[in-house]
C-alpha cells in the first residue's frame, strides 16, 4: 500500500489516481470531522456535507500548490483542520455573505504541527462504525427505536412514543434495555465505552 507521502508527491505531480487514493483514505474521516462540527447545519441543508467535503479537498490541493516543498506531518490531522476551516468560513459566509472566505495559506502552520492529532476523531469514527454494526444486529422492533433516536435522546419522551405507537414508560424500558444491549456490543468489539453519559443517567 502506498503510503501518504509517495501519494502526496504523486498528486503534485498531476496524479489524478494518486488523488482518488488518498480520497478513498481520508474523505469518511473529512466528511465525519465536518459533521461533528455543524450537525445543525448538515440537518438543515441537504448540500451542506457534500459542499465542505469537495472544498476541503480543493483546499488541500492548493495547499500543496502554495507550499510544493512543505508535507504534513499528519495528513488525517491536516485534513481534519482544513475540514475545520472550511465550516467556520461557510458560517461566516452564511451570515454575511460578503464576508471573506478564510485564506487556505492560513493553513500553513498546521503542516508543521502535530496540534491537530486526529486521535480522538479516529476513534469516535471507529466506535460509530462499531455502532451502525450493532444497530443492524438488533431485532426489527429494537431497531424501530432508532428511527426516534433525536427525540429520545432530547428526551422527547411523549413525542417519540406517540411516534412509535407506545407509551412513554414503556419507551423508557425499551430503550434503557437497547442501549445497554448496543453498549455491550460496542465495547465487545473494542470500541469502548458508549458515550454520552454514565449507564446510571442513560434513561
Amino acid at each position: 500500500m502506498p503510503s501518504d507521502a509517495f501519494l502526496i508527491s504523486s498528486v503534485r505531480g498531476g496524479d489524478e489516481v494518486a488523488l482518488r487514493t488518498l480520497m478513498d483514505r481520508y474523505d469518511r474521516l473529512v466528511r465525519f470531522a465536518i459533521f461533528r462540527l455543524s450537525k445543525t447545519e448538515c440537518a438543515r441543508d441537504a448540500h451542506w456535507l457534500e459542499t465542505l467535503a469537495a472544498d476541503t479537498w480543493l483546499g488541500f490541493l492548493r495547499s500543496l500548490q502554495r507550499s510544493p516543498d512543505t508535507h504534513p506531518k499528519s495528513l488525517a490531522a491536516y485534513l481534519a483542520t482544513i475540514a475545520r476551516f472550511k465550516v467556520v468560513s461557510a458560517r461566516r459566509r452564511a451570515v454575511d455573505p460578503e464576508a471573506a472566505s478564510l485564506d487556505d495559506s492560513e493553513l500553513g502552520a498546521g503542516l508543521e504541527s502535530d496540534a491537530d492529532d486526529p486521535l480522538d476523531l479516529l476513534a469516535d469514527l471507529e466506535t460509530l462504525g462499531f455502532l451502525r454494526e450493532c444497530v443492524r444486529e438488533l431485532g426489527t422492533a429494537d431497531q424501530a427505536l432508532w428511527v426516534q433516536i433525536e427525540a429520545i435522546l432530547e428526551r422527547r419522551w411523549v413525542e417519540a412514543a406517540a411516534a412509535l405507537g407506545t407509551s412513554e414508560s414503556t419507551l423508557r424500558s425499551r430503550w434503557k434495555r437497547v442501549l445497554e444491549l448496543v453498549r455491550d456490543c460496542v465495547n465487545s468489539k473494542g470500541g469502548g465505552d458508549l458515550a454520552p453519559g454514565s449507564r446510571e443517567c442513560d434513561s
